[in-house]
């Protein structure tokens, strides 16, 4: 199914400007080779739900590296899965390229108020328990796989379009 723009409609949705799309090979090889990132938030996850008793220190340090795996992956993404001085032919396509490549930073930054509350826990600077890093740290990484959710939806999207699907 192709949709049809006129000049103006496609100057006034931002492609233009953008110039956004993505890398489908080098996104898809970076996403397949991410498992120790994807094992670790699960080994965060499992450790936080099957020990609640477990030092916030040990849970900060697990954290640590989390972040430090989630950086080089973004990084990773965002020099080699997009591209930002397209040829392009779909705005819709530059636009979600663009709007989850922004979500890197937002997400990046949600990692980082979860460390800083286990921080507070270790220093004693706060009142709240692990119970409260454990529901956070879960919405984080329920962000993030909706994030690789629709990174992989934008893949397809544009491999049925400049490849065809079937009629």
């Amino acid at each position: 199914m192709s949709i049809w723009l006129t000049e103006t409609e496609f100057r006034q949705s931002g492609a233009v400007a953008t110039g956004i799309t993505i890398n489908v090979a080098f996104l898809q090889e970076i996403k397949e080779e991410n498992l120790p990132l994807r094992r670790r938030i699960e080994s965060v996850a499992d450790a936080l739900a099957d020990h609640p008793a477990l030092s916030p220190q040990v849970v900060m340090d697990l954290l640590y590296r989390v972040r430090e795996e989630l950086e080089t992956y973004f990084t990773l993404e965002e020099f080699y899965g997009y591209f930002n001085e397209a040829k392009l032919s779909n705005p819709t396509v530059s636009h979600g390229a663009l709007t989850l490549m922004a979500e890197h930073e937002s997400l990046f930054l949600r990692l980082n108020d979860v460390i800083e509350l286990v921080e507070q826990i270790v220093y004693r600077e706060t009142n709240v328990s692990m119970a409260e890093v454990e529901r956070q740290f879960h919405q984080f990484r329920s962000d993030l796989a909706l994030h690789e959710q629709c990174e992989m939806e934008l893949m397809l999207r544009l491999c049925n379009e400049e490849i065809g699907v079937g009629d």
